[in-house]
């Protein structure tokens, strides 16, 4: 396959880079359109006198092809780290919490689960209330909560314990 072969496949309508060979090779003809439609025709009417330069413009576009996809690939590596950053701040900011009920939401719900234990078991019966039948659900409910709770504990623990072992 010749230099103009190769040329007029980088200009062919199908290819996804057609666009940008046909502006890089027109721009290096000196032609004042730059669709692939014109440049394959600047190409394929070249002499043989003109291989050489035709040489030098298909090594030059390859080099052009090769900084264009190098720029592609550092805009998509630097957007999914702005990505990736911009996650992390919604979590950090979460973690934090904007507020004192936001940051102490698990607590308050353990202790009104609590004190809606102490109230049925020891409250009523205070009172001469009957004690009603409480569902499993709800010791398993307080099941989760300790080990949810113990498992956090637990997590803060190691790190703490890994930060002083480093």
């Amino acid at each position: 396959m010749d230099v103009t072969q190769v040329l007029l496949k980088a200009l062919d309508a199908a290819n996804p880079i057609a666009g940008i060979a046909a502006e890089f090779i027109a721009g290096k003809l000196g032609l004042s359109q730059s669709t692939t439609d014109a440049v394959s025709q600047a190409v394929s009417g070249m002499t043989g006198a003109d291989q050489v330069r035709l040489k030098q413009i298909a090594a030059d576009l390859q080099d052009h092809l090769a900084q264009y996809g190098l720029q592609l690939q550092t805009a998509q590596v630097a957007a999914a780290a702005s990505q990736v950053a911009s996650v992390n701040g919604t979590l950090q900011a979460d973690a934090r919490g904007d507020s004192w009920l936001q940051k102490n939401h698990h607590a308050i719900e353990s202790l009104s689960t609590v004190a809606c234990v102490i109230g049925v078991y020891l409250g009523l019966p205070a009172f001469h209330v009957p004690v009603p039948t409480v569902p499993g659900e709800v010791f398993v409910m307080l099941g989760a909560i300790c080990g949810v709770t113990a498992w956090q504990h637990g997590q803060v623990n190691q790190k703490i314990a890994e930060g002083n072992n480093a």
